[in-house]
C-alpha cells in the first residue's frame, strides 16, 4: 500500500471518517469521478476501520482498480489528488491490481463504493477476489506448514 502521511499543501490531518465523508461529497458532485478518469481508475472503494462501526480508525483505507491497458498508473499523483479532496494526510491506498487475493477480498467485500466508472466492475472484482482467495487457500496453508517446519 502507498500511504499519504506527508504534509501536503492545503492538506491537514483529518479524522478518517470525516475524510471519508469529504470523499463521498466529492463523489456525489463528480469531482472524484473526474480524478479517477484523469488517472485511469475504474473503481474506488473505502474499506477497513473507517467504514466499520465500533472502531477508532487511525487512517482511511482506499482500494483502487486502475484500467488494465498496459499503462503504469501514477499512484503518487492519484494519492495526492485523493488527499487534496479528502483534506487528509492519513490515506492508505491499495492498488487492487497488485494486491494479493486475501487483501483484495477484504477491500472489496463490505467496503463502501465511492466510484464505479464501469457498470458491474465492483461485482466482477468481488467475485474474482473471492474465487481467487478460495482457489489459493491451500497454497497459503502449505506455505505456513513449510515455515513451521523451518523450510
Amino acid at each position: 500500500m502507498v500511504a499519504a502521511h506527508h504534509q501536503g499543501y492545503g492538506v491537514c490531518m483529518a479524522d478518517p471518517r470525516e475524510s471519508l465523508r469529504r470523499l463521498a461529497v466529492a463523489a456525489a458532485d463528480g469531482e472524484l469521478d473526474s480524478l479517477c478518469r484523469a488517472f485511469g481508475a475504474e473503481l474506488l472503494v473505502a474499506f477497513g476501520s473507517a467504514v466499520r462501526t465500533g472502531s477508532e480508525p487511525q487512517d482511511l483505507d482506499i482500494a483502487v482498480l486502475f484500467r488494465r491497458d498496459g499503462t503504469r498508473p501514477d499512484l503518487l499523483g492519484f494519492l495526492d489528488g485523493l488527499s487534496t479532496l479528502a483534506q487528509s494526510t492519513v490515506i492508505d491506498l491499495m492498488d487492487l491490481g497488485r494486491a494479493g487475493p486475501v487483501a483484495r477480498e477484504r477491500a472489496l467485500v463490505g467496503g463502501i463504493t465511492l466510484v464505479e466508472l464501469t457498470p458491474g466492475a465492483l461485482a466482477r472484482e468481488q467475485m474474482h477476489a473471492i474465487t481467487e482467495r478460495m482457489d489459493t487457500a491451500w497454497l497459503r496453508r502449505l506455505n505456513l506448514e513449510l515455515m513451521a517446519r523451518g523450510r
